[in-house]
């Protein structure tokens, strides 16, 4: 059965989330993300997921790459996926 749960406004008008209200959403972590839901006047908070990343590298990889980068150039490539199996390639020597 839905219940209203009530939470003050504080400073710079931020809201704490009740415990319940957390524990509803499953937020656990000091990042975890919300959403807001607006329809007219009406808001619904909702949890968002974390979508996985697409980036072809790894943070490690990004470093090599930027230590790559300040070499002078020894490659041209005429497409992106040239170029990305180039620095796959390179990366895992």
């Amino acid at each position: 059965m839905p219940h209203i749960i009530t939470a003050p406004l504080g400073a710079k008008a931020q809201v704490t989330l009740p415990k319940s209200v957390r524990q509803a959403l499953g937020l656990k972590e000091k990042h975890d993300l919300v959403g807001f839901i607006v329809e007219g006047r009406r808001v619904a908070l909702t949890r968002i997921e974390p979508v996985t990343s697409s980036d072809p590298f790894t943070e490690e990889e990004w470093k090599k790459i930027a230590r790559l980068v300040a070499r002078p150039s020894t490659a041209i490539f005429e497409s992106s996926k040239d170029s990305i199996r180039y620095l796959k390639k390179r990366l895992h020597l």
